[in-house]
């Protein structure tokens, strides 16, 4: 059984809560698929940015709450590299346990060592594969339809969730959202 002595986030994934990365989880379901943590401070949590395909950053703070970005547009002074979603969830699924967390966060650049981060990827999206495909989906329609969408629908992201998995697609299920509550 492997245990952390400290309660606070040393720079590695392992260290994160499984309840902290659940919340990181929908976070970058809703806005991105890559994130970088603010390097150790003494907070037990860090600050991240959610990235998305555009390059653009939103930063949250420990507690998950919107950050305003500094002058460099990062939440903090020294950000951790960036993770994909598949890095993320492996490392919930791993529960604290060191494996290849460092590797994966490596498949973001080009390297050379192309076989660990798609080993590790592999394993983590196998189980996760319908709901992933609903928040890829749900993104993607949110994504290329952000200017004409209300400014608060990120609000009933979890609804509009629900709606696809029981069968509407995502254009279906943002128009009965909007109709519902705007």
């Amino acid at each position: 059984m492997s245990t952390n002595r400290s309660k606070r986030w040393n720079g590695e994934l392992s260290s994160l809560t499984p309840d902290f990365l659940k919340e990181v989880i929908e976070k970058m379901n809703s806005y991105g698929d890559r994130i970088q943590f603010e390097m150790p401070t003494k907070a037990r949590t860090p600050s991240y940015q959610v990235i998305n395909a555009r390059d653009m950053k939103m930063g949250f703070d420990n507690r998950h709450l919107l950050m305003r970005l500094n002058d460099a547009g990062n939440v903090g002074d020294e950000m951790s590299t960036a993770y994909t979603l598949e890095a993320i969830k492996a490392a919930l699924a791993n529960d604290g346990r060191k494996t290849a967390s460092r590797g994966s966060a490596r498949s973001t650049s080009p390297s050379s060592r192309g076989s660990s981060p798609r080993a590790s990827s592999s394993r983590s999206t196998a189980p996760a594969a319908p709901v992933d495909t609903i928040e890829q989906d749900k993104y993607a329609y949110f994504k290329a339809n952000r200017e004409y969408l209300p400014d608060e629908i990120t609000k009933h992201s979890q609804e509009i969730s629900k709606l696809m998995r029981e069968g509407m697609s995502a254009e279906q299920a943002f128009e009965a959202t909007i109709k519902a509550h705007f």
